[in-house]
């Protein structure tokens, strides 16, 4: 696709979509986590014994290389919140997060770039994988359009002796986090083949494992979000 993709998160879903990713005849690939693999991420992440104790972004930049030698592949061990907006520059970005405050983040670095998003997430304790697709532009919704005062004030506590923010464990099976994976490198497909009219634009997608069906909820961008939706005019 000579396309180029930005991953922000290789736990538990972000390590099952690395492989996905390798396949697709991308020419640029940059991984994005601060964190590394403990021997507790062994059950539910797509990791090897021998990755434990090195940085997720380090060990998911090596393996895209091992899939497809070819391609351009750049690894940032630090969390998103650090890295300049021209490094997040791409065809699409891909978030694989278990912060809410992370997705705000890239939220409003996709939309200042005007660059689409695709967000999957999961919930353990009900089997449930999602996505959705965002892409920045008049009308159009943004992840903050859903959100209200509740939402705001449940954002994770930030610690000030280290500055890192406290996210909550996935607690998800490795099977779970490879559903999401799947739907979300679907999803990156259309938007990479400009597939705008079946991608889940202002959508979000769920699939329930547990009871097995299949939910599509319709968002519209509000008029009273918090973010302003701004697109920068950027110049070389």
């Amino acid at each position: 696709m000579s396309a180029s993709v930005v991953v922000v998160g290789a736990g538990n879903i972000g390590s099952h979509l690395i492989p996905h990713l390798g396949r697709m005849g991308l020419r640029r690939v940059r991984v994005i986590d601060p964190d590394t693999y403990e021997g507790g991420n062994l059950q539910n992440q797509d990791i090897r014994r021998d990755d434990v104790g090195r940085p997720k972004a380090i060990v998911q930049a090596e393996r895209l290389r091992c899939v497809d030698p070819a391609l351009d592949v750049s690894a940032i061990p630090d969390a998103v919140e650090n890295v300049p907006l021209g490094l997040l520059r791409a065809d699409v970005v891909l978030a694989c997060l278990d912060s809410r405050a992370a997705r705000r983040t890239v939220n409003a670095a996709a939309w200042r770039l005007g660059v689409p998003w695709v967000d999957a997430g999961v919930l353990g304790e009900e089997l449930l994988a999602r996505v959705n697709v965002y892409r920045p532009g008049h009308g159009e919704p943004c992840a903050e359009c859903a959100w209200d005062d509740a939402t705001y004030a449940a954002l994770e506590q930030v610690y000030p002796c280290t500055g890192r923010v406290a996210a909550r464990p996935t607690n998800a099976p490795s099977s779970l986090g490879a559903l999401a994976a799947a739907l979300q490198a679907l999803e990156c497909r259309k938007v990479l083949a400009g597939q705008w009219d079946v991608a889940a634009v202002g959508r979000q997608v769920t699939v329930s494992a547990l009871a097995h069906r299949h939910y599509v909820t319709r968002f519209v961008a509000n008029a009273g979000c918090r973010f302003d939706h701004e697109i920068l005019d950027v110049e070389r």
